[in-house]
C-alpha cells in the first residue's frame, strides 16, 4: 500500500467526527515536528474542525500526560513510534503520522502510518512533515499549498529531495507556491559578518576574520555580491583550502534554495522553527507557520539568540579534545537543546573529531539527555544510531530512538558509564 492510500483511512476517521469537533495534535519539538503539527492543524481547520496543539519532547511519561484528557481523536505527528504500546491506555482513537524507527505492536485504537512501512526511507525520503502533507492532501486535494511547510520540515530534518519529498517539491513548484533559485550561500551579508557568523559551513579560528580577509586584499565591510568575479574566486578558493584543512569532505558554495509564496526563504523558516523549538518557544513557531507576522518578528530574535549560543559553544569545543571510546567520540554540553546541532557540527567541521566515528553529546542535569550524529558514509557501512540508541536506552530503563544518521536518548543520571560502555558494544555489532 502506498502512503497516499494509507492516509485516506486516517482522513476517513477524521470525517467520521462531527464538524467543529476539537482534535488534539501532538508534535515533536524540532523544526520538522512544528511544521508537521502546523500542516495538520491548517488542514483540519479548513475541513471545519477545531484543534489544540502541543509540541512535546520525547519523554518516558508522554502518554501519561495525555491519556486522561477528553479528546475525540489524538493525532501524533513526527512523534509516537516509541509509545505505540502505551497508546492502548488512551480511551479514544489515535492517529500516528510518523517516519522514525518504531515498535511493531500496534493497539487496536491506533492507526499507525509510518513512511517506512510504505516503501520509503524515513531518514531521507519522507519526514514527519512529508507524512503530514500526505494526510492534508487526503483531507482535501487543494491543500497543495501546504507543500511549503512540508519542505520546511524536509530541510529541518536535513533530508534529501528524493522519494516522497521529491513529489512534494514537484507539487509545490508545479502549483506555483514554491520557487527554486540557485544562490551563493553568502549572499546579502558583509564578508566579515558572513564568515564569523557562518554555522554551516563552520570556520574554526574565525572569531575575528579581518586578518584573513585582508590577507586576500578584500575589504571586510564589502558584501559578497559586490565582489568582482576574480575576487569571488580568490575568496572561495582560500575558504575551500581552509575547510579541507579542517577535514571537511563536502564543500559547496552554491546551493538550490527554495522560496515559498507565503513564507519566503524556506531554509530560513526551518532555521527559525528550529530556534523556537530549542529555546522552548514552540508556540511562536506554530504561530509563524499559521501566518502571524508578530511571530515572524519574534522568531527572528530567537533565531539570532540560538545561533549566537551555537557559535559560542562551538568556539569552546574548538579548545578541547573530545573523549574517545573504541566506536564513537563524545563530549559534554551544558545546554540539552544544543546537543544535537553541536554533535553534527563537530562531526563535520572540527578537525580534532576524528573522521569515521559517530559523535555523541551528553547533557547532564537531573537526567542525561544524549544526542548522536553520524554521516552518510558511516550509515552505508552499517551504522544505525537510531537502533543503537533505542536498544541501549531501553536496556537501561530510558527511552531512545531516531534515524540511522541522527538519534537521541534520555537515561537516568547514574547510568552514564553503563550507557557509554553499552553503546560502544552496540556500535561494534
Amino acid at each position: 500500500m502506498k502512503l497516499e492510500e494509507a492516509v485516506r483511512y486516517a482522513a476517513d476517521l477524521v470525517f467520521s467526527l462531527p464538524k467543529k469537533e476539537k482534535i488534539r495534535i501532538i508534535g515533536h519539538v524540532d523544526a520538522d515536528g512544528i511544521a508537521s503539527a502546523a500542516i495538520v492543524a491548517i488542514a483540519l481547520a479548513r475541513a471545519g474542525y477545531r484543534f489544540h496543539i502541543s509540541i512535546k519532547k520525547t519523554v518516558p511519561n508522554l502518554i501519561e500526560e495525555i491519556k486522561n484528557e477528553e479528546n475525540s481523536l489524538i493525532i501524533f505527528v513526527d512523534i509516537g513510534s516509541s509509545y505505540l504500546k502505551e497508546m492502548e491506555e488512551c480511551e479514544n482513537n489515535v492517529i500516528v503520522l510518523e517516519h522514525h524507527i518504531g515498535g511493531k505492536e500496534v493497539p487496536s485504537n491506533v492507526m499507525y502510518i509510518n513512511a517506512r512501512l510504505h516503501g520509503l526511507d524515513g531518514g531521507k525520503e519522507a519526514c514527519g512533515a512529508s507524512v503530514a502533507y500526505a494526510f492534508a492532501r487526503a483531507l482535501d486535494e487543494n491543500n497543495v499549498d501546504l507543500s511549503q511547510l512540508a519542505i520546511v520540515g524536509v530541510i529541518g530534518d536535513k533530508q534529501h529531495f528524493a522519494g516522497y519529498n521529491k513529489k512534494i517539491l514537484e507539487d509545490g513548484i508545479g502549483e506555483g507556491v514554491i520557487e527554486e533559485r540557485e544562490e551563493y550561500i553568502f549572499v546579502g551579508k558583509h564578508l566579515k559578518e558572513a564568515l564569523e557568523n557562518s554555522i554551516e559551513p563552520y570556520f574554526t579560528g574565525f572569531v575575528n576574520s579581518t586578518p584573513f580577509l585582508e590577507s586576500l586584499s578584500l575589504k571586510p565591510e564589502m558584501k559578497f555580491e559586490e565582489l568582482s568575479e576574480e575576487e569571488r574566486k580568490r575568496l572561495l578558493s582560500a575558504l575551500t583550502i581552509k575547510l579541507i584543512e579542517q577535514g571537511v569532505d563536502d564543500i559547496q558554495w552554491k546551493k538550490l534554495t527554495y522560496y515559498g509564496k507565503s513564507y519566503g526563504n524556506l531554509y530560513d523558516i526551518a532555521s527559525k522553527l528550529n530556534a523556537c523549538a530549542r529555546l522552548n518557544e514552540a508556540g511562536v513557531g506554530i504561530s509563524l507557520c499559521l501566518g502571524d507576522k508578530k511571530a515572524y518578528e519574534k522568531s527572528f530574535l530567537l533565531q539570532e539568540k540560538y545561533r549566537d549560543e551555537i557559535r559560542k559553544e562551538m568556539r569552546e569545543l574548538e579548545k578541547r579534545e573530545p573523549h574517545e571510546m573504541k566506536n564513537f567520540l563524545y563530549f559534554y554540553v551544558d545546554k540539552p537543546p544544543l546537543a544535537g546541532v553541536l554533535a553534527g557540527l563537530a562531526l563535520h567541521y572540527l578537525p580534532m573529531f576524528k573522521k569515521g566515528k559517530p559523535v555523541v553529546a551528553l547533557s547532564i542535569n537531573d537526567s542525561i539527555d544524549i544526542s548522536a550524529r553520524a554521516d552518510e558514509k558511516m550509515v552505508l557501512e552499517g551504522i544505525n544510531l537510531g537502533e543503537a540508541m533505542k536498544n541501549v536506552a531501553l536496556k537501561l530503563g530510558g527511552i531512545g530512538g531516531g534515524h540511522p544518521i541522527a538519534a537521541g536518548a534520555k537515561i537516568k543520571k547514574e547510568k552514564e558509564k553503563e550507557f557509554l560502555d553499552e553503546l560502544d558494544k552496540e556500535l561494534a555489532k
